[in-house]
């Protein structure tokens, strides 16, 4: 299970940067299923060649499914880092510039104009980088929130149950609200980490650690220990099975605005 899970939004582009949310479960996690995907590395070995573009794509709902089972079991090994479409008739309606512009988007990650070109009508732009960090793009941040709350909950119930016996029943976790994070929305934007390496499990409540960091910060694990960053606790109740957030200072709930 991984240790954290670390979340930057840029709501003027609707970037995510995150840690501990894989592709597996980013597709198990939204709404707006893509279609079809535009693989951005022109050199992939996966899918199949699209004349006009110049690049790999997959065609149906079907071959994007059997696509991220294949991620599933790791037998895709090359970056991934995709755009989705609606219509593949649209693909060769792109002009040379939105190709080049779509080229660019592969190789450097991040957007010249928009993210959400109109004759692909995507909903998303996916990036794996290094360090077991991604960045996706979203038209809907609301699928990002859902995606969050179900791997926030998912490792919650395995924290609680990991020293369960082989006899005893594994105890439920409700599943946490996509409100309650909405009311986080200005900690996302100044980069925050769920630390689960320094959860608690007291009293029949599971209490997890909320830092806040800035980019740079990420790789710095020591501050995880220090106070100084500690900004709020994601607590889930046993007994009652609810969720909340406690703010280490009155002065933190501007963020929520």
């Amino acid at each position: 299970m991984p240790k954290m899970v670390y979340v930057h939004i840029d709501t003027t582009s609707n970037a995510v940067l995150s840690r501990g949310i894989n592709p597996v479960s980013f597709y198990q996690g939204i709404v707006h299923q893509p279609k079809n995907l535009l693989l951005l590395d022109p050199s992939s070995d996966y899918g199949e060649y699209e004349s006009h573009t110049g690049m790999k794509i997959l065609k149906g709902e079907e071959a994007v499914k059997q696509y991220f089972e294949a991620l599933a079991r790791h037998r895709i090994t090359e970056t991934v880092k995709w755009i989705d479409f609606t219509d593949p008739a649209m693909l060769k309606e792109l002009t040379p510039l939105e190709i080049s512009e779509l080229l660019y988007f592969g190789h450097m990650k991040t957007q010249l104009h928009s993210p959400f070109f109109y004759k692909l009508q995507n909903n998303f732009v996916y990036f794996d980088l290094q360090d077991d960090l991604s960045r996706v793009y979203y038209r809907y941040l609301d699928e990002y929130y859902r995606i969050l709350a179900d791997k926030l909950t998912y490792m919650v119930l395995e924290k609680i149950n990991d020293r369960k016996s082989f006899f005893r029943k594994s105890a439920p976790v409700d599943k946490l609200k996509v409100s309650l994070l909405q009311e986080m929305k200005g900690l996302f934007q100044e980069g925050i980490i769920f630390s689960f390496e320094t959860a608690t499990n007291e009293n029949g409540q599971l209490s997890i650690p909320i830092y806040l960091v800035a980019d740079a910060g990420l790789r710095k694990t020591n501050l995880l220990h220090d106070d100084e960053y500690l900004v709020a606790h994601l607590i889930y109740n046993q007994t009652n099975r609810q969720w909340r957030l406690d703010y280490t200072e009155k002065d933190l709930l501007f963020f929520s605005n």
